[in-house]
């Protein structure tokens, strides 16, 4: 089954954006990953939406954004002004169901956030809602984490419930990661410095690695 694989760019050289891009998406990106935190719900600060505005200028591919925010509702205007394609809720944060409605109201696609501590029982309604299901990794604010413990059996029970395809990781996304779950039917992945950015290495030859 084929996967998409999606740069996270609050990992990138923000100096050299349109370089960055340029190489990303000869690189083969599917998409590209934008955070969006407001300090509260995470205690970080990531991305900005003109930092999202201009990465829409540079390319004609998706542009999924993660909002890791206390209300995401105040959010989604700026989004949808972006022309961002998928937009990632967290379950966790307010308004869910309404976020989703909006965005669904829009044309764009909705996506579910779940933290490592959240009951995978807690996203059941919500599942036939949403386009994707992103399932962290990490505790979510801070690039360069290392996995939580039995994470990978949540992975497992998740990708046996709900199939194939649906399904996204993000949070030390390394290449043993994307080798195990692409062949379980994860469907996308968010690429930060555990596969990605930082490495001696061209963006196009670590591309291809993982596509393999």
């Amino acid at each position: 089954m084929s996967f998409l694989l999606s740069p996270s760019l609050m990992c990138a050289d923000l100096g050299r954006l349109r370089e960055e891009i340029l190489s990303l998406e000869a690189a083969g990106a599917d998409s590209y990953h934008i955070d969006i935190m407001d300090g509260e719900f995470v205690p970080n600060f990531a991305l900005s939406w003109a930092d999202a505005a201009a990465v829409r200028k540079l390319t004609k591919r998706p542009l999924e954004v993660h909002l890791m925010v206390k209300n995401p509702l105040l959010h989604l205007p700026y989004a949808f002004a972006c022309g961002v394609d998928i937009i990632f809720i967290h379950l966790e944060s307010g308004s869910f169901a309404e976020c989703v409605r909006r965005i669904r109201a829009e044309g764009r696609e909705a996506g579910m956030v779940l933290n490592p501590e959240t009951p995978l029982e807690e996203a059941e309604d919500f599942l036939d809602e949403v386009d994707r299901v992103m399932l962290m990794r990490v505790k979510p604010g801070f690039a360069g984490q290392s996995a939580v413990p039995g994470i990978e059996e949540r992975i497992a029970a998740f990708a046996a419930r709900r199939g194939q395809g649906v399904l996204c990781l993000d949070g030390n996304v390394g290449p043993d990661v994307v080798k195990k779950w692409k062949a379980q039917g994860v469907g996308s992945f968010v690429l930060g410095t555990s596969a990605l950015f930082g490495k001696q290495k061209l963006y196009a030859e670590l591309m291809a690695d993982l596509r393999q």
